[in-house]
């Protein structure tokens, strides 16, 4: 108690820290903490007795120098025994014994107390000594001695005080430093120790396409410390932290040493970081290494490592950590992944001469790295070797043949670009959007439905390997659907792309599909909604959008009356904008989206042809993929199903599958395009004995826009082909991202080079000979071309008048069309002799169908727009001139019962002069001068002659010249009269024609063979039948050069 009065508060304090230095000391560092012991009991010590010290440390400095004279030895022991005889009595033993006496200062009382005792001996000594002289002086110089004495102790004092508050200071400092740092560090969060494993996406048969990194670079495979080889372990500990499975989280010679580099900006001022406090930079703290940053970030890795992971995880939980923690080069993370990159195996496969190469990779990853860097890394492996035979665990001999093995040998590929890139990232965007889930971020095991086979194709495509295309600069998109499930097996998201995630021309180039739009907008809500069927007739004729502009077709030309097939397989834009104008728009409007396609708002006769904001290449293979699959719109999708790599669950992915038109519709469309690929515009995707539809597109530019960049040849901006099989929709946009001067398409140039990039991506698509199947809601039938509504075609359509089309069942012609229908016969038929002949008369109704009036009324229907006059004129005109207009035909039978026409009359009256006496059976049909085939059955009459009128029989003569001199390719036959009884049959009359040994039926055959010969003179022998009889005359003609 004693002891603790005489202490002051301060003391107290100071004497506090030292035990809790001490202490902190024991639990940092543990049994090398109690070194501190001994040290703080020293300087506590030294702190207490600081006045000893002080003294203790002059006298050993006096001794050391040895300067004091014997005179002052003398004078110094006179005192001292002086001194000790006055206060022999009061003093007591203590460690002041071993130093003088005239030292003794124990406290301030004590020595206020000497000083007074001194001073009372020094009067007495003088007062009993006055008359010394020698005495007196050595009494003043003692006094002068012992100031100058207690003036060092003073000095000496404050500095040892300085001294030691220096240290309590620093002390206090340290101990403030290290609060900061507990305070500080945030809350210990153990889930940042456990890594996200990185994506894998695999193809539809299950084969690993793409490790999709953390973060976007993270590629990562976690281990268990199980897992790892035993030479592996030795390896990183080898090289990284030799004392680990000794120390508690700090390897503390090492950590000190680096500190005061660091400080004093000497060395290196590294290599101190143990496993344990690299796990908690990598994962808790951060990787600041410079200033005083990197000291703070240093001991907040000691205090984690020591007083939080190493309290709560075992070292070999620990050295798991780390392992699967470090970056070992490119986007490799742990030593798993590294394995499989590098070596082709699995972590726990490694051998010395690999573990030791990867151990070494954990220090500079790039720098090391064995695929871009292998005599670096071998280098380095070395090292690691070294370093595990220094610590034993591997032999000298070991060491040397591990060395003799080279790093490139162990490696199994070179670093390489990620393959099937557009088609993982139209994967992650679809991830993105259907779950909300980053496989960057989130640990995935994605399953898709890549197909390989067909995506490999196309990326030999795109690269150039197996194509040639037109520049460096021109683009192109293209998807591959399944039809039936709604896969999206591959993507062609375009060329020269350069990173992750860049523009995808497959998902994200929303172009003018230009005609491809037609079955979208015009002719499938038509079918849907209309009624529409393969026949379905437009006149194609000059046209207007209903705003007042004019629209043409892209050859400039109008064909007139055509089918839908026709129109559609020949991509013309007035029957589609007709088509448009003639459905309901919001139906279109539902048809179209109900496909995933996106119109403007509102829904303007410009998307009739394309001209619309457009859409992707992806769009539009999942659209026409609902024509090819019956009518089904299914959700285009990459992805079927995700597994959480962190907790096991999947989630199979639903798409949308919804039916969109009826069965008939999408059977419809689908005979019409793959009637398009046989017989018009294939677009590059005709494949000899193969099943596919196609459409083609272009988007043409405005007249300002061809103006300001000086475009010419029929300048195209878009250009595309949509196609499929009954298995695969694909799709093409070729064109360029941004219009130049320089770098445009043409139809001409830019078509060509569509359509042979569409070639080509066709032969990567597996094809079939198979067909689309009708459904029982679709029927055929033969249709008379130009009758509206449809009719049949009767017994005596020509056959060139007659189509095969497609109807929805319920809807397909039942009527047969009376056009060419048997022409009723001649009724009311006499015969009376008359002059030169027996006259023959008859009566006959015309059918109405033939009748002007009833063609009139015909042609006025809107389907004919706006030319109905024309088409009225165009049928009497055919009717008069190809058919020969209607009349009758006046026929003998002959003897064997066969009927010979001997002539035609547009009259309802004939005179027939017989050949010979006798009875004759006479018939008359009403028939067309030219076509027969529709002529009635005829009316029989017999004529019964006397012989007194009897025919003079056949007669023939030349029209014009016998010879003739004509210029080279430019002739026309005059031709002959044929005369009968002296009555003109030369239309009833047979006529062939002779040249060269050669015979022609027509004298437009013979006017074509005549002007193909050559100069010089040829004979042309006209042969004319006619009721049994036949007659022939020659002409001689002359070919010369005009």
């Amino acid at each position: 108690m004693k002891i603790l009065k005489k202490l002051s508060v301060f003391d107290i304090i100071i004497g506090i820290l030292f035990i809790v230095i001490t202490f902190l000391s024991i639990m940092l560092f543990k049994w090398l903490g109690l070194l501190a012991i001994p040290i703080l009991i020293l300087m506590i010590y030294i702190y207490y007795n600081s006045d000893k010290i002080a003294i203790l440390i002059r006298n050993l400095i006096k001794n050391i120098s040895k300067k004091s004279s014997d005179e002052e030895i003398e004078i110094n022991n006179n005192k001292r025994k002086n001194i000790d005889n006055k206060n022999n009595k009061k003093k007591k033993y203590s460690i002041d014994d071993e130093f003088e006496d005239n030292d003794i200062i124990i406290d301030e009382k004590k020595e206020i107390l000497y000083e007074k005792k001194e001073k009372d001996i020094v009067k007495k000594i003088s007062k009993n000594n006055s008359n010394n002289k020698i005495k007196n002086k050595s009494k003043n110089k003692s006094v002068k001695n012992n100031k100058e004495k207690k003036k060092k102790r003073n000095i000496l004092k404050v500095i040892l005080t300085i001294f030691l508050s220096f240290c309590i200071i620093c002390v206090l400092a340290v101990a403030a430093f290290f609060a900061y740092i507990v305070v500080t560090t945030e809350d210990f969060d153990p889930n940042k120790l456990t890594y996200r494993d990185q994506s894998v996406v695999y193809d539809k048969n299950g084969n690993t396409i793409a490790e999709l990194g953390v973060g976007g670079s993270e590629k990562r495979e976690s281990v268990s410390y199980d897992d790892l080889p035993q030479v592996l372990i030795d390896a990183i500990i080898a090289t990284e932290d030799s004392r680990f499975f000794q120390h508690n989280g700090v390897d503390a010679p090492r950590f000190l040493k680096a500190s005061i580099e660091q400080v004093l900006h000497i060395g290196s001022g590294g290599g101190a970081s143990t496993l344990t406090m690299q796990v908690s930079k990598n994962n808790l703290t951060s990787t600041e290494s410079k200033g005083i940053e990197g000291i703070i970030r240093k001991f907040r890795d000691v205090y984690i490592s020591v007083f939080q992971i190493e309290k709560k995880y075992t070292k070999e939980q620990i050295i798991e950590f780390y392992v699967n923690d470090n970056l070992l080069g490119g986007s490799n993370y742990g030593v798993e992944q590294a394995s499989q990159a590098y070596f082709g195996k699995s972590v726990s496969e490694l051998n010395l001469a690999e573990a030791s190469a990867l151990a070494g990779i954990f220090q500079t990853p790039n720098k090391y790295r064995p695929d871009l860097h292998p005599d670096a890394c071998e280098k380095r492996r070395n090292t690691v070797l070294s370093l595990m035979k220094r610590h034993g665990y591997i032999t000298e001999e070991e060491e040397e043949a591990t060395k003799a093995i080279s790093v490139e040998s162990l490696i199994v590929s070179k670093a390489q670009t990620e393959t099937y890139q557009g088609y993982i990232e139209t994967v992650i965007d679809e991830l993105e959007e259907k779950l909300k889930v980053n496989p960057y971020e989130v640990s995935l095991k994605i399953y898709t439905a890549l197909d390989t086979s067909i995506q490999n194709g196309i990326d030999k495509i795109m690269s150039g390997e197996t194509y040639t295309w037109q520049n460096d600069v021109v683009q192109a998109g293209s998807a591959v659907v399944d039809v039936n499930t709604g896969e999206v097996v591959a993507i062609g998201a375009g060329r020269n792309r350069d990173g992750e995630r860049t523009w995808n021309y497959a998902t994200q180039a929303r172009r003018h599909p230009g005609s491809t739009a037609k079955p979208l907008f015009d002719y499938g809500p038509g079918f849907e909604y209309s009624n529409y069927s393969t026949y379905t007739l437009f006149n194609d004729e000059p046209w207007t959008y209903t705003n007042g502009p004019s629209v043409n077709n892209w050859d400039g030309t109008f064909q007139g009356l055509i089918t839908l097939r026709t129109a559609l397989a020949q991509s013309r834009n007035i029957p589609a904008l007709k088509a448009f104008q003639q459905n309901n728009k919001s139906n279109i409007k539902d048809f179209v989206t109900k496909l995933g396609i996106k119109p403007e708002e509102p829904l303007h006769e410009a998307h009739a042809i394309g001209g619309f904001t457009g859409a992707t290449p992806f769009e539009m293979a999942a659209a026409y993929a609902a024509f090819a699959n019956g009518g089904y719109y299914i959700e285009p999708h990459t992805v079927n199903k995700v597994e959480y790599r962190s907790t096991g669950e999947v989630k199979e992915l639903k798409y949308t599958k919804e039916r969109v038109m009826e069965a008939s519709t999408a059977y419809l469309v689908n005979n019409v395009l793959k009637y398009a690929v046989d017989i018009y515009h294939d677009g590059g995707a005709r494949v000899a004995g193969k099943t596919v539809a196609a459409k083609t597109g272009t988007s043409s530019f405005d007249d300002a826009t061809i103006k300001k960049y000086g475009l010419r040849e029929d300048p195209v901006n878009d250009l595309w082909t949509v196609a499929y099989t009954p298995q695969y929709s694909y799709s093409l946009w070729y064109g360029y991202k941004e219009l130049s001067s320089e770098y445009y398409n043409t139809n001409g140039v830019g078509g060509s080079y569509k359509n042979s990039l569409m070639r080509a991506i066709t032969k990567c698509i597996p094809m079939t000979s198979e067909d689309f199947p009708m459904p029982d809601t679709v029927v055929q039938s033969q249709v008379e071309f130009g009758t509206w509504p449809a009719q049949l075609p009767s017994e005596y359509t020509p056959s060139d008048l007659i189509r095969t089309e497609y109807f929805k069942k319920g809807t397909q012609p039942t009527e047969i069309s009376e056009r060419y229908a048997k022409l009723p016969d001649v009724t009311n038929l006499k015969s009376s002799k008359t002059i030169g002949g027996y006259k023959l008369t008859w009566n006959w109704k015309k059918p109405d169908v033939l009748d002007d009036s009833y063609l009139s009324k015909y042609f006025s229907q809107s389907v004919f727009g706006k030319q109905s006059g024309s088409y009225l004129q165009s049928r009497i005109n055919y009717n008069n001139n190809t058919l020969g207009g209607i009349g009758f035909g006046i026929y003998v039978k002959n003897n064997s019962g066969s009927l010979e026409r001997i002539a035609f009359t547009t009259d309802n009256e004939y005179v027939y002069v017989p050949s010979d006496a006798g009875t004759s059976h006479v018939i008359v049909k009403a028939e067309y001068k030219s076509f027969k085939s529709n002529a009635s059955n005829g009316t029989e009459i017999s004529v019964k002659s006397d012989g007194s009128i009897i025919s003079s029989g056949l007669n023939i003569s030349l029209k014009g010249k016998s010879e003739l001199e004509i210029p080279k390719a430019d002739y026309s036959d005059p031709g002959v009269t044929a005369t009968y009884n002296g009555k003109d049959v030369t239309t009833s009359a047979t006529i062939t024609y002779e040249v060269n040994g050669n015979t022609y039926n027509s004298k437009s055959d013979l006017d074509t063979a005549i002007n193909r010969l050559d100069t010089g003179k040829y004979s042309i022998k006209y042969i004319v039948t006619y009721r049994g009889e036949t007659d022939n005359l020659i002409r001689t003609i002359t070919i010369k050069i005009h």
